[in-house]
């Protein structure tokens, strides 16, 4: 099952809220600790474009983006922050 979320990159995680109203509210839904992170990888979905963050807690953080140059994005800034 697909939930949507609002998503916030920092230096050292990716932040997850409900949406951008709780952002402004502070109500953080989770947060992956990108100092964690040991791979960033395309990922077939059945709808939208997906994408998986690896980290060595052996958790896959499987996510999706609205079109494949938003998914590109997204990997590309995650990558940045985790080298």
């Amino acid at each position: 099952q697909w939930r949507k979320h609002w998503f916030v990159l920092t230096n050292q995680s990716l932040r997850f809220y409900r949406d951008a109203v709780a952002e402004e509210a502070a109500d953080l839904d989770g947060e992956i600790n990108l100092s964690t992170c040991y791979d960033i990888t395309d990922f077939p979905v059945q709808r939208n474009y997906g994408f998986q963050i690896h980290v060595r807690t052996s958790i896959i953080f499987t996510l999706c983006a609205m079109t494949s140059g938003i998914r590109r994005n997204w990997i590309e800034a995650v990558k940045k922050n985790v080298q």
